[in-house]
C-alpha cells in the first residue's frame, strides 16, 4: 500500500483510550485526554500503561513497568502499538488500523465471566509446568544447557528449569518455578525466551508474579533484578548468599512478605546500573522513571528502616556495566567477600 503523510497523521490521531476500551481494556483512571491501563500485551498487576493526547492532537502511549530485557520505557503511537501486538511491520500495522482489521489485543470480554482467581492462576501455572516437565526430552535438555552455556553460567538441574512453549507464536522458553525451585510450593513461573523474540515477549510470567528465591540457611541475602543476575552473583562470589531476584516485582511492600520468611538480617543490594523498573513504596510510585542507582538508594533506605543491615554492591557500577551478569561476562573471575565488602557502601539499620 502507498503510505501518505495524511494516512499516518490520521492513525496517530485516533483516540487511544477508546481504542483500548473497544478491545476489552478498562482504564484504571481516566481524564478526557489521559488514562492509565494495565498493559495490553503482558501481565501487569500494577497498572503502568499510560496513554495521553498531545497538544497537536496525536495520541501516544508509554509503558513505565518493564525492565530493559522486556522493553523498559517502551513507548510510541497507535501504529507502534499495533506493530508490537501483531508482530507486523509499519506498513501492515497502518493498513490494519485504517481498514479496522487490527487483531484483538485480548479475547473479547465476557461480563458474566469473572477474572481468574489467584488460586486458578496458580493452578494454571502448575499445569503448564508439569506438562513441560513430562515432555522434557534429551534434545530439549541440551537446548537448556546450550542456553546457559551462551550466558557463561552453569546449568543446574536443581533449579527446576524446564523447556516450554508459550503464547500464540509458540516461542520456546526456559521457565523457572516461583518463588523457589521447590515445585511443591510453586505459585508461578518466570520464563525467558531461549532465542529471538519481540522485546515484549523476551520474559513472560504465568501464575502469580513475584520474586525468585534460592534459600541457603542463614546466609545473607543478595537482591538482584533477574534470576540470571543472581546466578552470575553465585559465579562471582561463590555460593555465599541466599539469592533473591525481583523479577519485576513492583513494590517493596510485597518483597517484605518474602523477606520476613528468611532468617538473615543482612542484605546485599545489586540492582541494575541503568533504568530500573521497581517502584519503591507508594510515595515513590514514579520511581520506575528514575535511573537504577537512584532507585537502589531508595530501596536501601526502606530496607534499613525495616531493620536490615544493607550493603550496596557497586562492583558493576565501578566497572561501568549494567548488572552482575555483564560484570561476570567482562571479568569472569571470583571476587572475595572481603573485596566485595571493601568496594560497597554499608548502611546500618535505622532502628
Amino acid at each position: 500500500m502507498s503510505i501518505s503523510p495524511d494516512a499516518i497523521a490520521h492513525a496517530r490521531s485516533i483516540n487511544l483510550i477508546e481504542f483500548l476500551i473497544a478491545r476489552g481494556h478498562k482504564p484504571v483512571s481516566r481524564r478526557p485526554h489521559h488514562a492509565d491501563f494495565h498493559a495490553p500485551y503482558r501481565e501487569d498487576r500494577n497498572p503502568s500503561f499510560s496513554v495521553s493526547q498531545r497538544p497537536d492532537g496525536t495520541w501516544v502511549w508509554y509503558d513505565f513497568g518493564r525492565n530493559e530485557h522486556e522493553g523498559c520505557k517502551q513507548h510510541g503511537d497507535l501504529i507502534d502499538l499495533v506493530q508490537l501486538l501483531d508482530h507486523v511491520p509499519f506498513a501492515e500495522a497502518l493498513h490494519r488500523i485504517l481498514h479496522n482489521t487490527v487483531r484483538s489485543m485480548v479475547a473479547p470480554s465476557n461480563p458474566s465471566t469473572a477474572p481468574p482467581t489467584d488460586k486458578e492462576r496458580i493452578a494454571h501455572a502448575k499445569k503448564l509446568y508439569y506438562a513441560a516437565q513430562a515432555n522434557m526430552t534429551p534434545e530439549r535438555e541440551e537446548e537448556l544447557r546450550s542456553y546457559f552455556h551462551k550466558l557463561a553460567l552453569p546449568y543446574n538441574q536443581h533449579l527446576g528449569a524446564v523447556w516450554m512453549r508459550l503464547g500464540d507464536d509458540g516461542i520456546p522458553y526456559v521457565a523457572f518455578p516461583l518463588p523457589t525451585p521447590n515445585i511443591h510450593f510453586m505459585q508461578g513461573l518466570m520464563a525467558r525466551a531461549l532465542g529471538e523474540a519481540p522485546p515484549a515477549l523476551m520474559r513472560v510470567a504465568r501464575g502469580l508474579k513475584g520474586p525468585w528465591i534460592l534459600k541457603r540457611g542463614n546466609a545473607p541475602i543478595l537482591i538482584t533484578e533477574s534470576i540470571v543476575d543472581c546466578l552470575a552473583g553465585d559465579e562471582l562470589f561463590g555460593p555465599s548468599f541466599t539469592l533473591c531476584a525481583l523479577n519485576g516485582l513492583n513494590t517493596v511492600e510485597r518483597l517484605q512478605e518474602y523477606l520476613k520468611r528468611l532468617p538473615s538480617r543482612i542484605i546485599y543490594v545489586a540492582l541494575d546500573n541503568d533504568a530500573s523498573c521497581i517502584a519503591v513504596g507508594n510515595a515513590l510510585q514514579n520511581s520506575s522513571r528514575k535511573k537504577g542507582p537512584h532507585v537502589q538508594k531508595e530501596l536501601v533506605s526502606l530496607l534499613t528502616h525495616m531493620g536490615y543491615h544493607v550493603m550496596e554492591v557497586l562492583l558493576h557500577h565501578n566497572a561501568s556495566v549494567k548488572d552482575l551478569h555483564k560484570l561476570w561476562l567482562k571479568h569472569p573471575q571470583r571476587v572475595s567477600l572481603l573485596d566485595l565488602a571493601k568496594t560497597g557502601l554499608h548502611h546500618a539499620p535505622a532502628c
